[in-house]
């Protein structure tokens, strides 16, 4: 049961990880971000913090309905795929307010946004409610994708 428990805690906190990571290059490039054309729907700069919380809590849930028993063979592939979805989630802050590449960023949210397909797929494969609860993280993504090509076209 302890193990069970510390499983849990262990994949709710990994999921955490590229928040605690990209939010540090956040506030300092601010002044630069606001300089910017926003595309149109663009929603108001507190409305990031709480959707990524939500989601990345949602992706943690969704996670943990897969890998509660651990990683197994047949749960292998979808371990990875998360691994590259947080490595990538956690690279797309340092490249937009980090660098203020916008091109880079919009190559990483794009290849989040392909490899977050593969990802709901091998989720479903393991539990239903994992792949539903994949559903606002991955259409956020299409939104983020939406949101920096527009940013990379106006600026």
């Amino acid at each position: 049961m302890i193990t069970h428990i510390i499983r849990v805690v262990l994949i709710l906190a990994v999921c955490q990880l590229p928040a605690l990571i990209s939010t540090p290059f956040v506030d300092p490039n601010m002044a630069w971000y606001h300089t910017l054309i926003r595309p149109p729907f663009a929603p108001p700069d507190a409305i990031f913090g709480i959707m990524w919380g939500i989601l990345y809590l949602l992706l943690g849930i969704s996670a943990v309905l897969v890998f509660h028993r651990g990683v197994d063979q047949t749960r292998h592939f979808a371990a990875w795929l998360l691994g590259v979805q947080l490595f990538l989630n956690t690279c797309w802050t340092p490249a937009f307010f980090g660098l203020h590449n916008i091109a880079l960023a919009l190559a990483v949210v794009a290849l989040m946004l392909a490899e977050g397909f593969f990802m709901h797929r091998a989720f479903a494969k393991h539990s239903r409610m994992a792949a539903v609860l994949l559903w606002p993280y991955w259409l956020w993504l299409g939104f983020a994708t939406y949101l920096t090509a527009g940013f990379m076209m106006l600026n």
